[in-house]
């Protein structure tokens, strides 16, 4: 199941649907993430490079892959130390087994 990081259904699926993919939705991921860009980072060509390099993130199909990703993305963000908190906190550390590919439940999920 698929959803926007709303708490409370996610709650809710674990509990009524154990045996579920408990995913989330990388179009809302990535609209929040960007959202987050433009308040932080002063500069469109810096947002672009930014998002390219989360897109890269996301698409990782392997571990290896997605730390080198990782550390791609944040040594491009570096110079905004709080959006890359905001990403970590946010997104990497509790949720990429969720929305990143190469923890494998998402080829049979998007095609």
């Amino acid at each position: 199941m698929v959803n926007d990081r709303d708490f409370a259904l996610m709650n809710v699926i674990s509990v009524f649907f154990p045996p579920a993919s408990n995913l989330l939705c990388c179009f809302h991921i990535n609209k929040n993430v960007k959202a987050k860009c433009k308040m932080l980072v002063d500069s469109v060509e810096a947002w672009k490079l930014i998002m390219n390099a989360w897109g890269i993130v996301i698409e990782c199909g392997s571990c290896d892959e997605f730390e080198g990703g990782l550390k791609c993305f944040e040594s491009i963000c570096s110079s905004w130390p709080l959006f890359v908190e905001y990403v970590n906190n946010t997104w990497v550390i509790p949720h990429k087994q969720k929305f990143v590919k190469a923890w494998g439940r998402f080829s049979h999920a998007f095609g």
